[in-house]
C-alpha cells in the first residue's frame, strides 16, 4: 500500500536526511547554521514549513525538501545500492548514522526500492508546487 500527505510544521523541520543533504555553509554546527547548500526551504505563507510524509508498503519516509526527495530517489535507484561508507566520504561520522543505514532492511530490497522510487517520482510534482510557493 502507498500513501502520502503534506503537513505543515511551525518550526523548520529536520528529517533523518536533512543533515546529509543540506550542508551547513557558515562554519556553524548544523543546528546553528543559517546558510545551507542546497538551501533549505522556507515556510509557505501563513501555514509553516511543508513536510512530505510517505508510506510505501509499511515503510514510513519523511522529506523536508525536494533535495531530500531527489537524493532518496537517486540513491535508491542505484544498482547495486551503495554502501553507507561510500556516501559518507565528506562527513566526519560513522556509517551507522547515515540515513541509508537507518532504513529498515525491507526498504532496501530491489522490489521495495522500485515501488518506492516509482511512487515518489509520481508524487514529486505536488510537493514541488508547495515548496516553490514558499514565502
Amino acid at each position: 500500500m502507498k500513501s502520502h500527505q503534506i503537513t505543515y510544521w511551525k518550526t523548520p523541520p529536520v528529517s533523518v536526511m536533512t543533515y546529509w543533504v543540506h550542508r551547513a555553509l557558515d562554519g556553524e554546527s548544523f543546528s546553528r547554521a543559517t546558510r545551507f547548500d542546497p538551501p533549505r526551504p522556507g515556510p509557505v505563507g501563513g501555514k509553516g514549513w511543508p513536510v512530505l510524509l510517505v508510506e510505501v508498503d509499511g515503510v514510513g519516509l519523511v522529506f523536508t525538501s525536494l533535495a531530500e526527495l531527489d537524493t532518496y530517489v537517486d540513491v535508491m535507484s542505484r544498482r547495486p545500492l551503495p554502501l553507507s561508507r561510500e556516501l559518507l566520504r565528506d562527513f566526519p561520522m560513522g556509517p551507522n548514522s547515515h540515513w541509508l543505514s537507518r532504513l529498515p532492511k525491507k526498504a532496501k530490497s530491489v522490489k521495495h526500492r522500485e515501488t518506492a522510487v516509482k511512487y515518489l517520482r509520481a508524487i514529486r510534482r505536488g510537493f514541488a508546487a508547495l515548496v516553490e510557493r514558499q514565502g
